[in-house]
């Protein structure tokens, strides 16, 4: 019940910021610059949703039903809030966090300055761009910064996050002849969130993938330096491998939802069983400790993430009412 109602309120404030940031892109559009104000104010409403409401929740409600989202507007909105968790993590202070989430908030609007078939066929996997279109497609971090310069009124902190947002620590990214190694703490940050959210919701084009796939994604790109360990270690323990809410078939074939989150071992939350092999709900759902099992036999194991359309409800709940 407390999970539910937890969700329930994070899809609320979804929509709340969907709204407010959808608002900074219209106005992109409509007057060709960002409205400061508009901005700030999509800013403050995150911050204060990533105080107020549990992470487990906040991540739940902004993956769902995302696969094949292709809005800039959304992917802003789940860069910033990400990247904004993770900062508030490692205790920056308030300037550096608004700092950090107007970064995340603004760092594709140079993709509204590449031509729209450019951006088409990034999308077709099956038709790779070529060199000249690809270069083009590359240069949306500087085409950003400099709408934001020719503006005013955005600091070098901020436009230096969203040039470096593509720079990979081992320099496999964009713009070639960068350095990886002189990118800012919080630049790593925002590289992480938006990769994250671009590989969960197919974001330019790749075939979507679940949390823990992404995450695994990441962790083996991570282990050839591709991204700072220290702050991929930090999201995944704020996100967790198979994050809460999220529901799982287990090697029993019991269905369950994840409820808790285990530090020590990730791969093996607290699991809330909901169903019986046979798919019957459960008349009093048995919490399991995935990573204490002592005496149990056969041991219970995440087999497969199952989709998530909405949030758990266990029969006990329905009754209990």
């Amino acid at each position: 019940t407390q999970l539910n109602e937890e969700y329930a309120q994070a899809l609320v404030a979804r929509k709340q910021l969907e709204q407010a940031v959808h608002s900074v892109f219209s106005s992109i559009s409509e007057q060709g610059s960002v409205d400061p104000q508009l901005a700030a104010e999509a800013v403050q409403e995150v911050s204060i949703v990533t105080r107020t409401l549990p992470n487990s929740a906040i991540f739940m409600a902004l993956s769902q039903q995302r696969a094949g989202d292709s809005s800039l507007s959304r992917h802003a909105l789940s860069t910033c809030t990400l990247a904004l968790v993770v900062g508030q993590s490692f205790g920056y202070n308030p300037l550096e966090l608004q700092e950090l989430a107007l970064a995340a908030l603004l760092h594709d609007i140079g993709l509204l300055q590449i031509p729209a078939p450019i951006i088409q066929r990034s999308a077709n996997t099956s038709s790779p761009l070529s060199v000249h279109d690809r270069r083009i497609l590359e240069s949306h971090p500087r085409l950003g910064i400099l709408a934001l310069e020719r503006q005013g009124g955005f600091e070098a902190k901020v436009l230096q996050m969203i040039g470096e947002h593509h720079i990979r620590l081992d320099d496999s990214g964009y713009p070639q002849g960068t350095k990886g190694e002189f990118t800012s703490e919080r630049s790593r940050i925002l590289m992480i969130a938006d990769y994250y959210d671009e590989l969960i919701t197919g974001f330019g084009g790749a075939s979507p993938l679940a949390p823990h796939q992404a995450l695994q994604r990441i962790f083996r790109e991570s282990q050839d330096r591709a991204f700072d360990q220290v702050i991929l270690s930090r999201f995944i323990k704020l996100i967790g491998i198979y994050p809460v809410h999220s529901r799982v078939q287990l090697n029993t074939k019991e269905r369950a939802v994840v409820t808790e989150l285990n530090p020590s071992a990730l791969h093996r939350p607290v699991v809330t069983i909901t169903h019986t092999p046979s798919g019957t709900e459960t008349t009093n759902p048995l919490v399991i400790d995935l990573s204490d099992q002592a005496n149990v036999t056969p041991e219970r194991a995440i087999d497969r993430v199952l989709d998530s359309p909405e949030p758990a409800q266990p029969a006990s709940s329905s009754q209990a009412a």
